[in-house]
């Protein structure tokens, strides 16, 4: 289900300009006698429909919205997975390469008068007039020529309820199956690393001597990183008693250095 909006500040800080700009091919496209916007804006209300309320009869091409659909998609607040599971089960509009062979036989049955009289139209000034009814009359043809398939049945707002709680469950399981993947790759990274590290401890270990050496907040902070490093290491290859034990030795000259020690005990490398 749709939740209350929690982020209406998005639109204080846009003059409206770039929404209209998003948003005005939506003209068009209801003067086509596209209504996937109208179904848009039914869906985005929801949450106020009781279960057994049926929706609008469901237009073709809801799982592929055209920019400006999209755009309104976003503008109303609807959900990614509220679209999914909306557009489940529809059929789709025609593509741009299916449409051209279509288009020329339009063309074809055209009546000349009719074809005169858009030029005029154009001639005149009126292109825009012009390119609306030539739009709306494809729209109108094509949508003639389509073959007669059952209608599609209308659902219950409960069940897109069911579908959306589906969806987003899919999703979910599609999200964390995607954070384990990457999570298990960043540790075979990491643990291939650590074992490039303790084939060659001792340069670690001089390192952050080195680093504790300067006496200073930066050379603690790249001193206990290395120590850490080198924790995790002997973890993976060794034992944490030997870890403990190297450190004694690390820290004998380091022993009147509280800040370097505070870091230590603050990181759990080192218990007062």
């Amino acid at each position: 289900m749709q939740e209350d909006s929690q982020d209406d500040e998005r639109f204080a800080a846009n003059d409206g300009e770039g929404w209209m700009r998003r948003l005005l091919p939506l003209r068009d496209e209801l003067m086509r006698g596209d209504v996937r916007p109208l179904y848009l804006g039914w869906l985005a209300g929801i949450d106020s429909w009781p279960d057994d309320m049926l929706e609008p009869e469901p237009p073709d091409g809801l799982a592929e919205l055209s920019p400006a659909q999209q755009a309104l998609a976003e503008f109303l607040d609807i959900s990614p997975d509220l679209l999914e599971a909306a557009g489940f089960g529809t059929a789709s509009v025609a593509s741009s390469q299916q449409e051209t062979p279509q288009l020329s036989a339009w063309l074809a049955s055209w009546p000349n008068a009719d074809m005169q009289n858009m030029i005029k139209a154009i001639a005149l000034g009126q292109a825009h007039e012009a390119e609306r009814q030539v739009k709306s009359r494809y729209a109108a043809w094509l949508k003639a020529q389509r073959p007669t398939f059952p209608q599609v049945p209308r659902r219950q707002v409960g069940e897109l309820r069911e579908r959306l709680d589906s969806v987003a469950s899919a999703r979910r399981a599609r999200e964390a199956e995607a954070l384990a993947q990457r999570q298990a790759r960043l540790r075979q990274q990491r643990e291939a690393e650590l074992r490039r590290i303790m084939e060659t401890p001792e340069i670690y270990w001089h390192a952050a001597d080195a680093e504790a050496s300067r006496a200073n907040a930066s050379g603690y902070e790249k001193s206990v990183s290395l120590l850490a490093a080198l924790a995790q290491g002997y973890a993976l290859v060794s034992t944490q008693q030997e870890f403990e034990q190297r450190l004694r030795r690390f820290l004998v000259p380091h022993a009147k250095r509280p800040a370097l020690l505070r870091r230590l005990v603050d990181t759990g490398l080192w218990s007062e």
